[in-house]
């Protein structure tokens, strides 16, 4: 039961990281729709590549607090550990060259599914964005 509070709340926090940037840059993105509808659809590239730079940071940050946590309960021997470990997790690629005390290996199964939503969530709004801006440009 121990693992599953942890994990929950960390992806429960990484969905609300999440959201709250997702929001902030549709935001930005409405903003431009209404005000500068020519500037979208001169520059739809550019706005895809600003786009996925910008959905980026989030999902590190999310990344780092996984970190943070394997760091605080010092389930790996350095933050340096932690960060890879984390980052293979949370993209699922799984190396297995760092792996965690078997008291912990649970939890990391709750940051894989978590990197699996995030991942599925950018990879949904970033085609939605395309299809706006393409669709937009007419090309």
């Amino acid at each position: 039961m121990f693992h599953f509070v942890f994990g929950s709340s960390l992806i429960a926090a990484t969905v609300a990281i999440q959201a709250a940037s997702m929001s902030a840059g549709l935001k930005v993105f409405r903003h431009l729709e209404e005000t500068r509808p020519e500037f979208l659809s001169k520059r739809p590239t550019t706005i895809t590549v600003v786009w996925v730079i910008y959905l980026m940071i989030p999902i590190m940050i999310d990344v780092c607090l996984w970190a943070v946590f394997y760091s605080a309960i010092e389930a790996l021997p350095s933050f340096e550990d932690a960060m890879y470990f984390s980052t293979v997790t949370f993209t699922t690629v799984g190396y297995g060259d760092i792996v965690l005390a078997k008291e912990w290996r649970q939890v990391a199964t709750f940051e894989a599914v978590n990197g699996w939503i995030i991942f599925g969530w950018a990879t949904a709004l970033m085609m939605a964005i395309i299809q706006r801006l393409y669709f937009r440009s007419g090309t």
